[in-house]
């Protein structure tokens, strides 16, 4: 009993048990929520230690000059807790618990001759102690644990001893099916948590030998050895996938992140250069990295594709020759839950608390119930006392009557309806891992989409390039073979190639083929999809210089631009170019030749493109840089002389029918020997700059075929859709609007920034800063506010907005044409912003100063892009603070975090990364969406009905009850298991079978319970049931044959038999009201299939009240003996049922007429006494108030409503969503979505 109320009442058992004291000697350390409210009381493990490396002050901190202006702090008792799988030490030094995983080691800022080594054998152990294993174990509990977890639930304690009481008035049959219907539940609860618990630690545990370096040597330890610091070899044959966070050091590698991100495309990660600026710029407590720190990084979980060793000078000692010492290394950063894979897990462990309103309303509810038990119990109480009953019997029959008002199948029947939901949705290939999630579905106002991959197709297919023409500074037609650009460099009038690229000693071919990071991986290509498309449209072939480990790309035989592609070997084709260019096979004289890629420039999102330095095998003396990327930015960096003058027009034409597109660039380095003998290769800035414009590559990427139609679907049902990429926002717009996203008399106004970059690594700011035009200009966006946001007409109109209200307005006000289009815009609200992630940073950053612009942008804004994979993260949290109920739908490719942050997240992928979205859809397409808002809807609709009903069942049974304790009689055993058991029972089960509705319209259902409608409709059927039972009572007693109940016994009270007119008269009677209420709440739709189409529940109903007839109609001796029953006048059976028919019709009527009618006038006159309550009473007048509107809990706001008279602001809501409000505010009609 001690335990239940600990678990129950936490704070009674620290309150009686525990008293405060300070941190630093507390043995056991109260977790709260930021709302104060309990989370976990939590011990604190004591380790004894000679910790020789010492907590510095600065390992906690990004202050790297910290360790001078501080003494070592040696410790010699080490005090950790752990909550939820993070672990944190006091620390002396702040005088408080320190999350380890935010933990550095000032000594990786710069690297000395000591961490050439490896970790001592000292620093090992004590870091062991501090971190604990590199293991990501999820403790399984045992069977034992879980059945008593499960069985001090509020809800199986009621039911046990709901059990007892019935135990103990001989009602067998009852408790019995109950015990077993709750043991079922019970066991099939605990084999799924058993189950679920294992799978997720097969999951995360992962143990494998690796090769470490300690105290110089090379060894051979189990993972879980590993520590903070450790030097690892990755090239390690029996390493495959990796058991910690890590950064290289030394070679490089291909890496398989589908696991965390559910990008199936391999990553490539390249050596650490410059420590200190890494390790000043990561976060180690982050989930996600930018890109230049994370192309340094492998993360647990992740597999190793391919490794590449180079020389160590890692444990170089231990070598006998280079041989020996030839590795990829890398220096453990992150271990066990500290780690990504571990955040991961962490995160599907204890997941974001749902805040839906109606299981909080459920428990209110219950509680309602549970004082109107209280207040029978003490009215039964004075009456049963009155007519002498004795006080053991009073006590039972007063908790027999709450078992009755709290029914103690609720919980369970509620669930059934999201069991099924989920089971239908497995059979469409949607699978759910958290089925609350379902009901939750259905009050999604908004739904983010992934562009690439969710609403368009996953590959791109290369539909050509336009080449320019530099003679004529203009662009040719489009090529949409390579055949087309070979042919024409063999021909005469060769001026389409080689005026337009080879006048600088640069190629068109060499650039597609070469301006790439694609490796080769088992003789396969690897890397990403459209740098393949691009690298097979130049018909090349790649391989690897067995010397330098170069990658080396060469052309194929002539033949095989006419004839296919070549599939003669690789390397002789390279040989055969190379001997050609050397004069031998005067053939290949005319083609380009081999080259080798020296150095590449890897794609920066800050910078847009990607570059890469590389030399022909035939000569030394020359070199050529090539650069691609996006198109506004390549040309920036090119000579103007170069760019063709329609640059402009036909980018825009390509972009605005969808097509991607990317610049080609390049030119020539001359001075190449002189710069190689002196080791100087050109860097990044060099190699970007002064390039001769070659051409655009451009790309389609088609729709998925439900894409426009479920697109449709969700904006008939006013639900607001929103594209949220990582690509161009032309390109964005231009599929917004293809797939109708964007209607086609809806105005788009795509924001460019007046002076704006983003805030980067040095490495890449040097090369920011050494361009020119409005890259050069740009500064950090943290500086920038709301106006150096320029929003223009996506189209060319010379109409622009405000950059504080976002309204429309001409750029020439002269212009009445112009003025009048940005006035009709302005009245209509139809315009929608594209949102690009710099603009979106700098709206964040200046939320606070302009609150209501940064709304506004939220509310109007249809397509974001150049969005990253934490922007989109952010996207959707903001549209929860709000007040929406937010959905995102994602491939899986880096939308994790946006999928675990919605309240409903759909993954399209099959990756192990999916298990942290609610739903995972095996059909790639957006369809899915409307199936889970289908089923949601239904779902919540029929848990509305499953609860209503619940309701009515028991307080008809207690109106029974009571009516029938007037007299010390009650209902007879076998009528209690009739009822409950041959009633109840399947109309909750079958009731929850219902479908879904085939459209999805406008209105969403109510997620209250306390909502207006609910409550009228919960008080009227209940006042209609009560009345009629109540009637049926005083017209029985009436009857000239009624036989009052009397004891038996004269001086016995408990010994009134149970058999009786007034009990047989009341139970007909209700046993019809449970049937009729079960078909009054089961209304199909709009939410659910109407219910014809639910066979099995009609069949229920139609075989249980045709029982009923003939229970009443036609009294049989054998049944009426087994219920309890007395014969009664002929006549007075056509009563009860005349009775039980115009009941019926009065629900049916009320239901859907006269409650839905009632409910708004009723809110209204309770508002109005409030106003008066709050007006008089209080002497508080609304209208003198200062504040506007308060904020409250999931984005609900309360607004004082100061205009009109008291009973006219009585009809206004005063808690409204906060998008709503702020839809009133914008220009242009409220709904303009």
């Amino acid at each position: 009993m001690l335990y239940i109320l600990d678990t129950w009442f936490p704070s009674i058992y620290i309150w009686l048990a525990l008293k405060p004291t300070c941190i630093s000697f507390a043995d056991r350390i109260r977790v709260l929520d930021d709302k104060n409210r309990h989370l976990e009381l939590v011990l604190v493990t004591f380790t004894a230690t000679i910790f020789d490396n010492p907590l510095y002050p600065c390992s906690f901190q990004d202050n790297q000059n910290a360790l001078a202006d501080s003494p070592d702090i040696q410790l010699n008792m080490l005090q950790i807790v752990t909550f939820r799988h993070y672990r944190f030490v006091y620390y002396p030094g702040s005088n408080r618990y320190e999350q380890i995983g935010q933990w550095k080691d000032p000594d990786w800022y710069n690297e000395d001759r000591s961490q050439k080594e490896g970790l001592s054998r000292a620093k090992v152990e004590g870091r062991h102690l501090l971190f604990g294993p590199c293991l990501i174990d999820v403790q399984e509990k045992s069977y034992l644990r879980l059945f008593y977890d499960e069985v001090v639930n509020p809800f199986y304690i009621f039911q046990i001893a709901s059990v007892a009481v019935w135990c103990y008035e001989e009602y067998y049959y009852y408790a019995c099916a109950i015990l077993v219907i709750s043991a079922v539940s019970i066991i099939v609860n605990l084999v799924a948590a058993k189950s679920t618990m294992r799978k997720m630690r097969k999951m995360a545990m992962h143990t494998c030998p690796v090769t470490v370096l300690r105290n110089g040597d090379w060894l051979q330890v189990a993972s879980e050895c590993l520590v903070p610091g450790d030097i690892i070899d990755l090239g390690s044959s029996k390493l495959s996938t990796l058991p910690c966070d890590a950064v290289v050091l030394e070679g490089d590698c291909i890496v398989n992140e589908s696991m965390l991100t559910g990008e199936s495309v391999p990553e490539f990660k390249y050596p650490l250069e410059k420590r200190s600026e890494f390790f000043s710029k990561i976060d180690m407590a982050a989930c996600t990295f930018k890109p230049f720190i994370s192309r340094h990084m492998v993360f647990a979980g992740t597999r190793l594709v391919r490794v590449r060793r180079t020389e160590s000078a890692y444990g170089c000692m231990a070598a006998e020759t280079p041989q020996e010492n030839m590795r990829a290394t890398a220096m453990v950063l992150r271990t066990a839950f500290c780690s990504t894979k571990g955040g991961l897990v962490r995160s599907i462990l204890f997941p974001r608390p749902t805040k839906f309103q109606f299981y909080r309303d459920a428990f209110r509810f219950v509680g309602i119930l549970a004082v109107v038990a209280v207040i029978g119990f003490a009215v039964n109480t004075v009456n049963l006392h009155s007519l002498g009953v004795s006080a053991s019997t009073i006590a039972i029959k007063a908790l027999d009557l709450i078992t009755v008002v709290v029914p103690p199948a609720l919980p369970a029947s509620m669930s059934i309806g999201m069991a099924f939901a989920a089971r239908r949705l497995s059979k469409k290939g949607i699978f759910c891992i958290s089925p609350s999630r379902i009901n939750v579905a259905s009050k999604v106002a908004v739904i983010c989409f992934d562009k690439t991959g969710t609403l368009t197709e996953e590959g791109l297919d290369l539909l050509g390039m336009r080449v320019s023409d530099r003679s004529r500074c203009q662009f040719l037609p489009l090529c949409s073979e390579v055949s087309g650009l070979v042919g024409s460099t063999s021909k005469a009038q060769n001026e389409k190639i080689t005026t337009c690229a080879d006048v600088a000693g640069i190629n068109i071919l060499e650039a597609i083929a070469s301006c790439h990071s694609l490796q080769l991986v088992d003789n396969q290509l690897v890397g990403d999809p459209l740098e393949i498309k691009m690298f097979e449209f130049s018909g090349w072939k790649m391989y690897e210089n067995e010397n330098t480990r170069a990658t080396v790309v060469c052309p194929p035989m002539f033949a095989s631009y006419a004839n296919g592609f070549s599939q003669t070997n690789v390397k002789e084709e390279a040989s055969s170019c190379y001997l050609a260019d050397q004069g031998g096979d005067s053939s290949y004289k005319e083609r380009p030749c081999a080259v080798e890629i020296i150095k590449s420039f890897n794609f920066a999102s800050e910078l847009r493109r990607a570059s890469v330095v590389v030399q022909k095998q035939s000569t030394k003396q020359h070199a050529e840089a090539y650069v691609k990327g996006a198109p506004e930015v390549i040309k920036d960096i090119c000579l103007p002389e170069t760019v063709p003058s329609e640059y402009a027009a036909i980018l825009d034409d390509y972009t605005q029918k969808g097509f991607r597109v990317i610049a080609i660039a390049g030119k020539s380095i001359n001075n190449w020997s002189l710069l190689s003998e002196n080791g100087m290769i050109p860097q990044r800035t060099e190699a970007e700059s002064a390039l001769t414009f070659m051409g655009l590559l451009v790309f389609e990427n088609r729709l998925k075929p439900k894409t426009t139609t479920t697109l449709g679907e969700l904006r008939q049902a006013k639900i607001r859709t929103v594209m949220c990429t990582g690509d161009n926002p032309f390109t964005a717009v231009s599929v917004a609007r293809e797939c109708r996203l964007v209607q086609p008399n809806v105005t788009v106004f795509v924001s460019h920034l007046t002076a704006a970059p983003v805030e980067t690594n040095d490495a890449i700011k040097e090369v920011l800063e050494s361009e020119k035009s409005d890259l050069s200009a740009r500064c950090s966006s943290s500086l920038r506010s709301f106006s150096d946001i320029v929003w223009r007409e996506s189209t060319g109109k010379a109409v622009h907005l405000d950059p504080l209200d976002l309204a429309p307005k001409a750029i020439d006000q002269a212009d009445k044409q112009t003025v009048a289009l940005a006035k009709s815009l302005a009245d209509s609200g139809k315009y929608c912003l594209a949102v690009t992630g710099d603009a979106f940073e700098i709206c964040k950053s200046s939320a606070l100063a302009f609150p209501d612009t940064w709304r506004h942008m939220l509310m109007r804004g249809t397509v974001y892009a150049r969005m990253y994979p934490e922007q989109k993260a952010v996207l959707v949290d903001q549209l929860q603070e709000l007040g929406y109920i937010a959905g995102f739908c994602g491939d899986g490719a880096n939308d994790c975090a946006a999928l675990k942050t919605a309240d409903v997240g759909i993954s399209l992928s099959e990756a192990e990364a999916s298990v942290a979205a609610p739903f995972t859809s095996r059909v790639s397409d957006i369809s899915c969406v409307a199936d889970v808002l289908k089923e949601g809807r239904c779902s919540i609709a029929t848990s509305f009905g499953c609860f209503k009903y619940m309701m009515l069942y028991s307080m008809i049974q207690f109106t029974t009850c009571c009516l029938l304790y007037i007299y010390n009689t009650n209902l007879t055993n076998g009528q209690f298991l009739y009822v409950d058991l041959f009633i109840i029972i399947p109309i909750a089960v079958c009731m929850n079978r219902a479908k879904p509705f085939k459209k999805l319209v406008p209105k969403r259902p109510s997620a209250s319970l306390i909502s207006k409608r609910v409550l009228t409709s919960l008080v009227g059927n209940i006042a209609l049931i009560i009345g009629f039972q109540v009637a049926i009572y005083f017209m029985t007693e009436a009857q000239s044959w009624y036989k009052k109940p009397v004891p038996k016994k004269a001086d016995d009270p408990d010994s009134t038999p149970l058999e009786g007119h007034l009990n047989t008269s009341i139970f007909l009677f209700s046993t019809f009201q449970y049937i009729f209420t079960g078909l009054i709440f089961s209304i199909g739709p709009p939410y659910r299939q109407p219910i014809s189409q639910n066979r099995l529940y009609l069949a229920t109903l139609v075989i249980l009240l045709a029982f009923d007839l003939w229970m009443v109609l036609v009294p049989v001796k054998g049944f009426y003996s087994l219920f309890g029953l007395v014969h009664v006048s002929v006549g007075w059976r056509f009563v009860i049922l005349g009775m039980g028919v115009a009941n019926f019709t009065l629900c049916y009527c009320g239901e859907q007429y006269l409650f839905p009618w009632v409910a708004p006038r009723a809110a209204k006159v309770v508002r109005f006494l409030r106003l008066v309550w709050n007006r008089y009473l209080q002497r508080e007048y609304v209208g003198d108030r200062t504040n506007t509107s308060k904020c409250l809990e999931n984005g609900v706001v309360t607004r004082n409503v100061t205009t009109g008279g008291i009973w006219q602001r009585a009809g206004k809501r005063e808690n409204r969503k906060s998008y709503k409000l702020v839809l009133e505010k914008m220009p242009g009609k409220a709904e303009w979505y």
